[in-house]
């Protein structure tokens, strides 16, 4: 082997210990990173990491939220006790944390909720 071959080998022996360094030094980061996180957003990073586990986390996250909005659906006809608002709208919270379509039908929800609850705030204070 030549000087110069010689010398790209050392190259390139060196290039991939820093690259290893580096990897490790990132995971680290971002292992405290998470850690400061709260729960639901380290299981939202969890779920984020890979994009076969990204794929699963997506239809857990769609098969729960579909559940909650049915049983909201359910407890809100009448007869049939229950917080049924209340669990639609917590099941379209949970849809939109991956979905856009369900966070665009989220944001005019929260609208009606802000001003229903101000409306009856100001019902309740007038009494």
């Amino acid at each position: 082997m030549s000087e110069h071959e010689h010398r790209m080998s050392d190259h390139d022996e060196l290039g991939e210990k820093i690259e290893h360094v580096v990897e490790e030094f990132v995971e680290e980061v971002e292992g405290a990173m998470e850690s400061a996180l709260p729960w639901h957003l380290r299981l939202q990073a969890w779920g984020r990491r890979t994009p076969a586990r990204h794929t699963m986390w997506r239809g857990v996250i769609l098969f729960v939220g579909l559940v909650v909005v049915i049983v909201g659906i359910l407890t809100s006809i009448p007869g049939i006790p229950g917080p049924g608002l209340a669990l639609i709208f917590l099941g379209v919270v949970i849809l939109s944390s991956e979905f856009a379509w369900a966070h665009r039908v989220r944001e005019p929800m929260q609208r009606w909720i802000d001003k229903f609850t101000s409306w009856f705030r100001r019902i309740r204070n007038k009494k």
